[in-house]
């Protein structure tokens, strides 16, 4: 079927066959059009080479090999040793564990068939289909490098808790007030952990050198670090009217002795560090460490007969006995034969009043520990029943 011949020019075969525009390309440009093919042509080919060479994926294409041909059934099976690759079957090549480790197989450049065409529209489609394939290839195809895990994402390793200091001066220091005077003057103008460079005083204690019963703290406050003296503050006289508490509720179960050591001025209060930490915060380990020592050379030359740790610190320092404040309050611990008996800090009580009562159970508990302690001694006095029960 003849087509019509075009509306814009006409069209004559040249001397090559091919095709001119009359009226619309001279022969000085028709060369120059030639020759701009061919540059293009030119061009696309160092391309495709560039990219069959792996020019995207930057690993050079597989060079293809031969098939094997597939042993027939007359064929001996191959020996030991010789095992043929092509005869492995697919899912087990997939279970090696180097499989993973491979990159995933490339695609082919190009298709080139068995030569390379002269045509450059073909070479041209040929290019774009190749580049669209690569362009258009699942990120999850490529190869990933494994990911190293950050610093922050590692699983944070248990920081092991500094070494208690030991002084080996206190080991000798005698009881009761010359004891703690010697222990005083040991410490000095401390300068062993960082707590000194921010305080004003040492705060080293305060009360009755041989009492009955003694207060751990955590560490001093502003009040404290101004004064010199421990519990001073608000939570301080809230402290004074539990104890002032204690006594009373003795002499109402009978006994005066015991009511008479329940004051102020008769028990003993200490904390485990003797600086304020900045802000109130809790002290550190290397600072307990470096001050525990002196609060145990106290409790040594106290001698107590029950202690009182206030809060999570002083507990979990004196039962080593890392438990939350919760799961040890109201029952008794032990140090180096003392009994021990957790609870919540003053301070705790003035932000949360509803915990008060939980506190003056533990004091009762504290009253018959002494009450049982005194009923022990040589003067036989044992209370009835009911009167123990406070």
């Amino acid at each position: 079927m003849a087509h019509p011949p075009s509306p814009t020019a006409s069209s004559t075969d040249g001397p090559s066959g091919g095709h001119r525009l009359d009226g619309m390309v001279s022969p000085g440009d028709e060369q120059a059009i030639v020759d701009e093919l061919h540059s293009v042509v030119t061009g696309l080919r160092a391309r495709l080479t560039w990219l069959k060479q792996g020019g995207i994926d930057a690993a050079p294409a597989p060079i293809p090999r031969p098939a094997r041909p597939r042993p027939s059934a007359s064929s001996p099976p191959v020996g030991v040793g010789k095992l043929d690759p092509a005869a492995v079957p697919a899912h087990a090549a997939a279970r090696d564990p180097r499989a993973s480790l491979t990159a995933p197989p490339r695609e082919p450049a190009y298709d080139s068939g068995p030569g390379d065409s002269d045509d450059a529209a073909a070479i041209a489609r040929a290019a774009v289909e190749s580049s669209s394939r690569l362009a258009t290839r699942s990120p999850s195809a490529a190869p990933k490098a494994p990911v190293r895990k950050a610093a922050s994402d590692a699983p944070a390793l248990s920081s092991r808790p500094s070494s208690e200091v030991v002084y080996p001066e206190l080991q000798a220091a005698t009881s009761g007030a010359d004891g703690l005077r010697v222990i005083r003057e040991f410490i000095g103008d401390c300068r062993r952990c960082n707590l000194c460079h921010g305080r004003n005083q040492i705060v080293f204690g305060d009360g009755n050198p041989t009492p009955w019963l003694a207060f751990v703290g955590e560490g001093p406050g502003a009040d404290e670090d101004r004064t010199g003296l421990p519990f001073v503050g608000a939570a301080g006289e809230l402290l004074s009217k539990m104890i002032k508490a204690m006594g009373e509720h003795a002499l109402k179960l009978g006994f005066p002795e015991l009511a008479e050591q329940l004051s102020r001025e008769r028990v003993y209060i200490a904390n485990v560090v003797k600086c304020r930490p900045p802000g109130n915060r809790v002290p550190e380990a290397d600072e307990i460490a470096a001050c525990g020592g002196f609060i145990r050379a106290q409790l040594t030359a106290l001698s107590p007969r029950v202690i009182v740790a206030l809060g999570r610190t002083p507990t979990q320092f004196l039962l080593a006995n890392s438990a939350p404040l919760g799961r040890l309050r109201g029952q008794f611990g032990d140090w180096q034969g003392v009994p021990v008996m957790p609870t919540y800090h003053p301070a705790y009580l003035l932000r949360t009043p509803s915990a008060k009562a939980q506190v003056w159970d533990d004091l009762k508990l504290v009253i018959l520990r002494l009450v049982e302690q005194l009923s022990a001694s040589p003067t036989g006095f044992v209370p009835p029943p009911h009167e123990r029960n406070p």
